[in-house]
């Protein structure tokens, strides 16, 4: 029975696709700032600085980003909760 050869051959090696994905981010910032520059629209500025944390994050290793998801979702949940507090205390909508 032939052995199966893997189609590692037609796929890019790992660094070569790391250096893609990570290029086309770059890409992606720069356009985003590009466009933020002209623009007075709030949602234009935060794409930029969206597209630049993906581009920044990229060069992270595994665990680092890891880390850095759970302070996001820390912070985020310590909003929700400070913004639970306030409906509670002030018995309104926050």
């Amino acid at each position: 029975m032939p052995l199966t050869v893997s189609n590692s051959s037609t796929s890019p090696p790992i660094v070569e696709r790391v250096k893609a994905y990570r290029s086309c981010l770059f890409d992606r910032w720069v356009e985003a700032k590009r466009f933020a520059q002209t623009s007075d629209d709030l949602a234009d500025h935060q794409a930029a600085v969206d597209a630049y944390t993906a581009f920044m994050r990229a060069h992270l290793a595994s665990d680092e980003r890891t880390h850095l998801d759970l302070e996001d979702e820390i912070a985020r949940l310590t909003v929700e909760n400070s913004r639970l507090k306030a409906r509670v205390r002030g018995g309104g909508p926050a």
